[in-house]
């Protein structure tokens, strides 16, 4: 049984340049939107929005407690943060009800490591979808998709949405099933790199015999 996150927030009065002292004080501006639901301005404390946001990210569910009030199912649509900090400065709370179906971004993870890249050393691993889109009820969406990398031997072997495991109840949204998910790329920089250098390599040597050639025209003429 998941663990309950939780989170208590209060009702903000001031908006737009009083979000300032806000943040000087620890708190951080957020407003809680849902269906059939006005908007409501709030505050939480800085350091437990950052503990929730690293625990549920946006597909687990939050119990948000306001003004001390019955706590609410809610996600959190958008996080900002500052990137100089990496603290948040603004939430987005989605008030969720539990008997209607949403939509949600999941993350893919990649897990385990590449034997084509760990062991031979002949390729390198190249995420190509890093989030999938998913319908289902609030309670089943998945923290993530993870996609074990360690059956992944050869260079453009590679897995594909169709193989993901997609658990009950939870659907695919707008996503082609044939699509590449992780593959495994040839280390075409070193090749290319290699390349490069017998290219510079062979025009050195045009331009050496060019000179040794025009060196012994001048030495002919004059003499």
């Amino acid at each position: 049984m998941a663990t309950t996150i939780e989170l208590r927030a209060t009702t903000r009065e001031e908006r737009g340049s009083h979000n300032k002292p806000l943040r000087r004080e620890g708190q951080v501006p957020a407003v809680l939107y849902g269906h059939n639901l006005e908007p409501r301005a709030l505050a939480a404390e800085a350091k437990l929005l950052h503990r929730v946001w690293m625990r549920a990210g946006r597909t687990q569910l939050v119990e948000l407690r306001i003004d001390g009030g019955r706590p609410q199912k809610v996600l959190v649509r958008e996080m900002q943060i500052d990137p100089r900090s990496n603290r948040p400065i603004h939430a987005d709370f989605f008030a969720v009800n539990l008997r209607e179906k949403l939509t949600a971004e999941v993350p893919v993870v990649l897990v385990g490591e590449s034997p084509a890249v760990v062991d031979l050393k002949i390729g390198m691993i190249q995420q190509l979808v890093t989030t999938l889109r998913v319908e289902c009820l609030p309670a089943d969406v998945p923290a993530q998709f993870s996609i074990d990398v360690t059956g992944l031997t050869e260079v453009d072997q590679g897995i594909h949405v169709r193989e993901i495991a997609i658990p009950d109840g939870v659907a695919l949204v707008h996503v082609d099933v044939d699509e590449l998910v992780v593959k495994v790329a040839a280390l075409r920089v070193e090749v290319e790199g290699a390349a490069e250098e017998a290219a510079a390599a062979a025009e050195a040597a045009e331009e050496a015999a060019a000179v040794e050639a025009a060196d012994g025209a001048e030495g002919s003429g004059s003499e």
